[in-house]
């Protein structure tokens, strides 16, 4: 694949004249519009499934009047979970999918696949009239959903410096929650039209952020120079690796950080088993070594599937999911504004996270964060068990729901919400860092898939009827998600992708002893590092 013939100093006819680390903050910023997709169009579908117009018309009850008592959701479970898993089903399979498209196409390539099935199957949904056709809509979405949400991370992981990683896929989370917020206005102003327009506007205007995307990825964004060093392009990784930095070329700085990713992969590629470059091979080197051996491929598969799981399975999507017809089961007014409200706490605390994830370590943010969001669960559980089956709900109880809520998502959205992404963008070497993500992607959107046909099961009224105390759920997971963190995630801030090879051989608790990086390159003995990875010692690949 070549990339555009297109100057890669900053005075390009695309970009103003910006210094490196801004370019690159432009560059991979851009692509965090595929958070505001991912967020959208995970949000919508919470504010269309209560409204009265889409409950009529997909129940066959509309006949041009409103309904007597508009207010009220009649869905079945079955239904709701359907419309909600079809998507996460997709999700799970796009994401597969979009690793092995990564891998053998490139990663623009991927994304615009992608985004032209996201839109495929937007369109489809926004013309639907029955069950069937907004179900297969919303599976065509989903996969390039899932697609897209791999490759982002993935793309966004590769072209970044070590210093801005984790500032810029906090950047990524932080377009989650600006659709979600988005997707909530949306639906606050159109619930109550009495037409199909309160419903197809929220769901077709998730086309024109594809469109940007697609836009940016033709004509702003480099394909990324890890890819082409994969691929054995070097000459086009060096242009790439220039594009992105602001460099000429033939610039030392260039030079030389295409010199250490040379060396990484080439160390990679020595210590493989042959059978890895097969296509099956290479999945299955995905969990090659054994679980005991900290810097083992089948260890780091597990570690960013279990991430992935855990920030899932804390119950953040049950509020964007389920949150208008929960609070409005709980019999809050207003539960249009109340999601609105919860959304724009998520966004608020996202921008806060932006200093959080570059000033503290990922450890320290993923404990503390799990650890608190696991009490803010249990008190709105533990209020709300004690008088849902009262007839008369008490104004402080109400309130008291309402500020755990608020203070779970603030929580979530300033640690694990950008964490999760963060770390699983670190931790897996070049050979399989495509299949590694997109087995952890994977993971989280079969999670969500998992929830989503449970959850309505699990609060609602005519079934397991557990109503807030579904919260127990989500704040014992969040517990088992600060021990699993403290033993087993390692600290990765400030490294480079690989450097982050050299930290898995320190125990995960030993790596937040001082500095990483120092430990990384000084502190563990030379025979116990893969031959290479010490990219000083590597000759210079480009003479």
């Amino acid at each position: 694949m070549v990339i555009p013939n297109t100057p890669t100093t900053c005075r390009s006819r695309w970009t103003p004249r910006l210094s490196p680390t801004w370019k690159s903050i432009f560059i991979a910023a851009f692509t965090g519009i595929g958070g505001l997709l991912f967020g959208y169009d995970t949000g919508y579908i919470n504010g269309v499934m209560a409204m009265p117009y889409f409950e009529n018309l997909y129940l066959g009850h509309s006949n041009g009047k409103p309904p007597i008592q508009p207010a009220w959701f009649r869905l079945p479970v079955k239904d709701k979970s359907l419309i909600v898993g079809l998507l996460s089903l997709g999700t799970c399979v796009g994401s597969l999918v979009g690793s092995d498209v990564a891998d053998y196409l490139g990663r623009r390539i991927a994304l615009l696949g992608a985004c032209a099935l996201f839109i495929y199957g937007v369109v489809n949904q926004t013309v639907s009239t029955h069950m069937d056709m907004l179900g297969r809509g919303r599976v065509e979405t989903g996969v390039g959903m899932g697609m897209i949400s791999t490759v982002i991370v993935l793309y966004m992981s590769e072209v970044s410096g070590a210093r801005m990683r984790g500032f810029l896929v906090a950047w990524y989370q932080l377009c989650i929650t600006m659709g979600l917020l988005m997707a909530a206005c949306v639906n606050l102003g159109t619930r109550d039209m009495w037409s199909s327009g309160s419903f197809r506007i929220p769901i077709c205007l998730q086309i024109g952020w594809a469109l940007i995307l697609g836009v940016g990825l033709i004509w702003l964004l480099p394909e990324s120079p890890r890819w082409y060093v994969k691929m054995g392009k070097y000459d086009e990784a060096q242009k790439a690796l220039a594009r992105l930095r602001c460099r000429e070329p033939d610039s030392d700085s260039v030079k030389d950080e295409l010199r250490k990713i040379i060396a990484g992969h080439e160390a990679e590629m020595r210590y493989a088993p042959p059978g890895s470059k097969t296509y099956l091979g290479s999945w299955a080197h995905c969990f090659q070594g054994r679980l005991r051996d900290r810097s083992s491929n089948l260890r780091r598969t597990l570690l960013g599937a279990a991430v992935q799981m855990f920030q899932q399975v804390s119950g953040v999507n049950f509020i964007f999911y389920f949150g208008t017809v929960f609070f409005k089961q709980q019999r809050f007014n207003n539960v249009f504004l109340i999601v609105v409200i919860m959304s724009a706490i998520n966004v608020l605390a996202t921008f806060f996270s932006f200093s959080l994830v570059t000033r503290f370590r990922r450890r320290t943010l993923l404990i503390t964060g799990a650890f608190a969001m696991a009490v803010c669960q249990i008190v709105v559980a533990g209020v709300g068990v004690g008088w849902k089956e009262n007839a008369a709900i008490p104004q402080w109880a109400s309130w008291a729901t309402m500020t755990g809520v608020g203070a779970y998502l603030f929580f979530y959205a300033v640690t694990w919400g950008p964490g999760a992404w963060i770390l699983v963008g670190e931790i897996f070497p070049m050979q399989i860092r495509a299949r590694g993500i997109g087995i952890a992607t994977s993971t989280n959107w079969l999670t969500n898939t998992i929830f989503a046909f449970l959850t309505p099961v699990l609060y609602d009224s005519n079934h397991l009827n557990l109503g807030t105390g579904v919260f127990f759920i989500w704040g014992g997971a969040c517990f088992v998600a600060a021990l699993f963190s403290y033993w087993f995630v390692p600290e990765t801030k400030g490294l480079t992708l690989e450097q982050v090879d050299i930290i898995f051989e320190v125990p995960a608790r030993r790596s937040v002893t001082g500095d990483s990086e120092s430990i990384a390159l000084n502190d563990y003995p030379d025979t116990k590092k893969p031959a290479g990875v010490r990219v000083v010692r590597f000759e210079n690949p480009l003479t």
